[in-house]
């Protein structure tokens, strides 16, 4: 005589296993999303990051070229999460464009 099991006793281990499915699931979305949809807010890639873009479309003719690079790989260190060395690539995109940086007191405070 077979014994199947009903359909009530496998539906805990079903359960189960689209629940844990579900978990990994959002786990993975969540450990994956970029870097720039994750806003920090932190000063160095929004309010600094706006400042080198300004200096670099109006350095010189000669300059503006290399001081976009460096607003370029700037941000692409902030998508990365890196902002102290985006802040380094922004800060020398300001120089080259003879700009100092602004600062405010939130920058202060650091």
């Amino acid at each position: 005589m077979a014994y199947q099991l009903s359909s009530f006793r496998r539906f805990p281990s079903a359960f189960a296993i689209v629940a844990a499915s579900a978990l990994a699931f959002t786990g993975l979305i969540a450990s994956t999303s970029p870097a720039y949809a994750q806003d920090s807010g932190d000063y160095r890639c929004s309010t600094l990051a706006e400042q080198a873009y300004v200096a670099a479309n109006g350095a010189e003719a000669s300059k503006q070229a290399n001081a976009k690079r460096f607003v370029s790989t700037g941000k692409k260190l902030c998508e990365a999460g890196n902002e102290r060395a985006a802040a380094k690539q922004f800060r020398a995109a300001l120089k080259l464009a003879g700009v100092e940086e602004a600062t405010d007191s939130r920058m202060a405070s650091r």
